[in-house]
């Protein structure tokens, strides 16, 4: 094992202190705008709470309301805008962080300071604290929720208090999102296992009575409100949407390509495989002794391979079964985690020590500042500030009822730009237009990189401008850059 401190506390601390400045200076750098669909929704219905209009209904985003109170409380200090509305993902990644860093201050430096490095370069946490998704706050609330128990296990602390914390977190990112009952059969192990060893008997009689009164106030309030303890279940079976993403519609063969190869293929498109190849070796070697948890880190990689399992495996509707998508986010929260089995296992073998000792032992943690440079790069792909500009300047500032053609994401989301507030412009997708409808003084606005090849938006776009000429009429241009702006004019 190295040694617990490699540096004196105050260094470490100010590495600590840059740490958290540079990911903030990440999330800035790299918020490229909004993804439209969910954080949108998240937004809006955020901003229905803080109007008083909100209510909960058969959309089980409007369920999410651990998302949507936190985002609601921090618009009202702030405003809307691309960087407030993801004030709070980034605040639980922060957390995320920091609990890192003084994982590595109690247990060794360079766990700390890897485990931090790593966080701050993953993929997946730039990208889900620079747009509006659940997939961060859960990480956190599992985060917590195993820090709990590796303190319990390491006998450090007051049972009772990391009980209730345990419990608080699990639930709070249950309010957040159904799925994360997807780690439910983790819990069940911890559980057998310290009964079989005769350990934290107490832990447990706390947190589970917490948790299970938790879910029976909140089913009861379900079943007062609704008429049904399980509206949230129900609600998500009922409204569950057949697409390229999912696997219930599917055949045998389609959901046996799902429960073999097709999810390390998605480990590998989706940025995943930095910190799971980072944990790989931890969890390979795991002996049949490290899965009773005797020596306190192995719990670390034993939740990584339960919990990737479990998402491997698992339902996401009771009715009917209807595996995970292969889409790596909706595993986001299992990232920490195996960072955590990484850093243990790393920092006790020779060879990380001495390169660790070596010259060159900051050169790899440097490296990996690769991958937040790169987001940075690319944060201006999708034109967001230009496609925002011409918004407000053609069509929000100027108060005439205007119609506006667009793609999908635009015309879902224009009330972003409008900052919620009524309008006389009507927005439409051109891909559920009657082009028919067409006329004269109707705009055009198209940004290619938001056109989704799924809802076959380029070919409905070129069927679009058919149509315009056809019918005698041409586009005017009255702004041209990566976005383009016409108006539709007679000949």
């Amino acid at each position: 094992m190295m040694p617990k401190e490699f540096i004196d506390s105050r260094k470490y601390r100010s590495i600590q202190l840059l740490s958290n400045v540079f990911f903030i200076a990440v999330w800035y750098l790299a918020n490229d705008g909004l993804a439209f669909w969910d954080d949108f929704t998240y937004v809006n219905f955020a901003h229905q709470i803080s109007q008083g209009t909100f209510e909960i209904t058969n959309n089980h985003f409007t369920s999410r309301v651990g998302l949507l109170y936190p985002v609601s409380w921090l618009i009202d200090i702030f405003g809307i805008n691309q960087f407030t509305i993801t004030i709070f993902p980034l605040l639980c990644a922060l957390i995320i962080l920091n609990l890192l860093f003084w994982i590595g201050h109690r247990h060794g430096h360079w766990i700390g300071i890897i485990s931090g490095v790593l966080l701050i370069a993953d993929y997946h946490t730039i990208t889900f604290v620079t747009h509006l998704f659940p997939e961060i706050p859960i990480a956190l609330g599992v985060f917590i929720a195993l820090l709990c128990y590796d303190f319990v296990n390491r006998r450090e602390g007051d049972y009772r208090l990391l009980a209730l914390l345990m419990a608080l977190s699990l639930f709070g990112a249950f309010l957040i999102k159904t799925s994360i009952l997807i780690i439910f059969p983790l819990f069940v192990y911890l559980v057998f296992n310290d009964f079989r060893r005769k350990n934290n008997k107490g832990f447990w009689y706390i947190s589970v009575s917490l948790l299970v009164f938790f879910f029976l106030l909140h089913g009861f309030w379900y079943h007062e409100t609704f008429g049904d303890f399980f509206y949230r279940f129900n609600n998500i079976s009922d409204n569950h949407e057949a697409t390229v993403k999912t696997f219930f519609d599917k055949d045998a063969v389609e959901i046996l390509k799902r429960l073999t190869y097709l999810p390390f293929l998605g480990f590998l498109r989706g940025g995943f495989f930095i910190p799971l190849g980072f944990a790989l070796p931890a969890l390979l070697t795991l002996s049949r002794n490290d899965w009773r948890l005797n020596k306190p880190e192995t719990l670390w990689p034993v939740a990584s391979v339960l919990m990737i399992g479990c998402w491997w495996f698992i339902s996401t509707n009771w009715k009917y079964y209807s595996p995970m998508p292969v889409d790596t986010r909706h595993i986001t929260f299992v990232i920490p985690v195996l960072i955590m089995a990484g850093a243990y296992y790393w920092s006790d073998k020779v060879v990380f020590a001495k390169i660790m000792g070596a010259k060159l032992k900051w050169l790899p943690l440097a490296a990996m500042l690769a991958i937040p440079a790169y987001k940075v790069y690319k944060s201006g792909d999708k034109n967001y500030k230009e496609l925002e500009a011409v918004v407000i300047t053609e069509f929000v500032e100027n108060k005439a009822a205007q119609t506006i053609i667009t793609d999908g994401l635009v015309s879902y989301g224009a009330a972003y730009f409008y900052d919620f507030e009524v309008s006389n412009d009507t927005y439409q997708w051109w891909v559920e237009m009657d082009f028919n409808e067409i006329k004269v003084g109707d705009y055009l606005l198209v940004n290619e990189p938001t056109l989704n090849d799924r809802y076959e938006e380029p070919g409905y776009l070129s069927l679009l401008r058919n149509s315009i000429t056809s019918k005698g009429l041409r586009l005017e241009t009255i702004y041209e850059g990566k976005v383009i702006l016409q108006v539709i004019r007679e000949q």
